[in-house]
């Protein structure tokens, strides 16, 4: 009530004004991928665009939550579901670094890996050592 009140509550029922609140928990992250951009040399059959997208759909739900987090700032998806996040993939040429988020703009910064494994490993490291936007 402290957020909205009066005739608006009327208009919806509770679980599509809890979507409103709370976001959509109905998480397709096979549409994530599907509407995945790749800009500056990354393509769909790029080595290291594959190798990305078998790492990410082997995740547990917990980790892919925490990477979008890392991407969008958010771990929640819009009421319209995955299809309205639009991410963007490009490549930085330096394998010693970590995949960089720029959260404002879903783009995710990925190094060309020599290996699948070091993807992993730094893909990981990203996701799980960040604190996002929440107070320390």
């Amino acid at each position: 009530m402290k957020v909205c009140w009066g005739r608006v509550l009327q208009i919806f029922k509770p679980e599509e004004l809890m979507a409103v609140v709370v976001g959509n928990e109905e998480y397709d992250w096979k549409a994530l991928e599907l509407h995945c951009e790749y800009k500056n040399g990354y393509h769909t059959g790029d080595q290291t665009i594959r190798w990305f997208w078998e790492i990410f759909h082997d995740l547990p739900e917990s980790e892919k939550k925490k990477f979008l987090l890392y991407l969008t700032g958010s771990d929640r998806i819009p009421i319209q579901g995955m299809k309205a996040i639009k991410i963007c993939i490009q490549p930085t040429t330096d394998e010693r670094f970590l995949p960089v988020a720029h959260t404002c703009f879903n783009l995710l910064d990925l190094p060309r890996y020599n290996t699948k494994e070091r993807l992993k490993y730094k893909l990981l490291q990203a996701i799980q050592q960040t604190q996002g936007f929440s107070l320390v």
